[in-house]
């Protein structure tokens, strides 16, 4: 870590030092706001807490204050740098007090490099409205990482802008160690000193003044390395040299060091998903329908998983403080998951089948979650819902329904409305007795006063009904005040 760290701080540092030559044209925005959540039942509301970076508590009745400066990367320069710090205060939260972003940026022309903690969220869906992406979705807490790249789409060379491109790589480590440790480690197994890897490529058709166009994408993600314990004894230790860095991008198998696990299938637990996408731009609006088809092993790469996926439908209205702004429309399915059947090749029996994905979950790693966040969709539901202090999955097999529509009632008062109806299987290899199912339904109304610059109220109501999240309600109020410094 103490290579991320000093890589981070150049980082920073460099981008700082450019303040003092060009102060007069920095933009430096802050960002001060207090929530508190109020209700009944086992948890936090679904949407009161999924899709917020993990900064709202699976506790009920809770409640946050949050500070925040940032400068954006300035996309009209050559060169330009960025940089943010947030810090939060929880009540009745694991933590207390804690840096959600650290971060700094750097940009020339295309490329983009990014050192520290920033929060993401979905590749292309809509940041307000969707269930989040397959891969990532902006449900957990950001990981610190190097992330190098072009992460915004540039035309691509000799096609006269009718194909544009985007991905990047990034390397990090997961911080939730002393959370599995302290939350649930004499109980279950837990992993400490994580490595994060992801890597993504987005091609659009269709130059940028054109009514039509279409997006082909791969997004690719890999936890490796760590030490996995049971309580205070050491169950398994995979290597975290510089080798694994380059088998886990390719991948590769891991080698006579590895567990036995990394040997028989490629280093690290792997996910990713491809992603299709068709659009219009009109002259009031945009739309498009898409596709996120999920894979956790060869089998889902050549799509053995049938159906499986996020499928959408996307509005957004172009008329200012329009009463519907935008429409999403999202059905997820993962219940196939390439079957039931799975076997893994060995030197008697040198045939792989592989079926039984378990999306989202490892044998050895907990699987894709992050202090107890689903990192991907939040309708794979978060291991943190587990009264039994289980640190994994148990319900990947869903069938759910999700919608989204926000808009303005006039220009200062506006809204959101989210709401979910899922049914769960379990997982492969732990199917529940019976069929679970849960509504989960948010409306949310923010006002904000013109004579009051910069000022934000808000009023969210939220429920939950069902077995899989149980029965929750509650009242969320919060106050925001954002401006610039500079």
């Amino acid at each position: 870590m103490s290579s991320f760290r000093n890589l981070f701080l150049a980082t920073f540092l460099l981008a700082v030092s450019s303040i003092g030559g060009s102060a007069q044209k920095m933009r430096l925005d802050y960002k001060v706001e207090a929530n508190i959540i109020a209700g009944g039942g086992e948890y936090t509301p679904f949407y009161l807490m999924n899709n917020r970076g993990g900064t709202v508590s699976f506790t009920p009745n809770t409640g946050y204050l949050r500070a925040a400066v940032m400068k954006d990367i300035d996309t009209t320069r050559r060169f330009s740098y960025g940089f943010g710090l947030d810090a939060m205060a929880s009540y009745n939260d694991d933590v207390p007090a804690y840096i959600q972003q650290a971060y700094a940026s750097l940009r020339f022309l295309a490329l983009g490099l990014t050192v520290g903690s920033q929060e993401e969220y979905s590749l292309l869906w809509d940041k307000a409205l969707s269930s989040g992406g397959w891969v990532w979705s902006g449900n957990s807490r950001p990981i610190p990482q190097v992330r190098i790249g072009i992460p915004e789409f540039v035309n691509f060379p000799w096609t006269h802008g009718t194909v544009q491109v985007k991905g990047e790589i990034a390397y990090g480590r997961f911080v939730d160690d002393k959370y599995q440790r302290h939350t649930h480690g004499a109980k279950e197994n837990y992993t400490t000193g994580l490595l994060y890897h992801r890597k993504n490529l987005l091609l659009r058709f269709g130059k940028t003044n054109k009514r039509f166009y279409g997006i082909v994408g791969i997004d690719m993600a890999a936890q490796f390395g760590g030490k996995t314990y049971k309580g205070n004894k050491l169950v398994l230790d995979f290597p975290s040299d510089i080798k694994q860095y380059f088998k886990v991008f390719v991948p590769l198998s891991g080698g006579e060091n590895s567990p036995g696990i990394d040997q028989v299938n490629v280093t690290g637990n792997h996910l990713g998903s491809y992603l299709f996408a068709i659009g219009t731009r009109q002259k009031n609006w945009e739309g498009r329908i898409y596709y996120e088809h999920p894979f956790d092993d060869h089998s889902g790469m050549i799509f053995r998983n049938k159906a499986d996926g996020l499928w959408g439908i996307e509005y957004r209205s172009k008329v200012p403080h329009a009463i519907v702004s935008g429409i999403v429309v999202e059905f997820l399915e993962t219940r196939d998951q390439s079957g039931p059947f799975l076997w893994d090749k060995t030197q008697q029996i040198p045939i792989q089948v592989s079926a039984g994905d378990w999306y989202y979950g490892h044998v050895v790693y907990n699987g894709w979650v992050h202090r107890g966040h689903t990192i991907g969709n939040p309708l794979i539901i978060s291991p943190g819902y587990n009264t039994d202090g289980y640190l994994g999955f148990k319900s990947s097999r869903v069938e759910a329904l999700h919608i989204g529509i926000d808009g303005h009632i006039t220009p200062e008062f506006d809204y959101r409305f989210l709401a979910s109806l899922q049914r769960g299987w379990g997982t492969p290899y732990f199917p529940y007795i019976k069929i679970e199912k849960e509504f989960s339904g948010m409306l949310e109304v923010n006002y904000a006063p013109r004579q009051l610059q910069g000022w934000k109220f808000g009023l969210s109501m939220a429920v939950d009904a069902g077995t899989l999240v149980d029965n929750n309600w509650a009242i969320q109020l919060g106050i925001c005040k954002s401006g610039r410094i500079l």
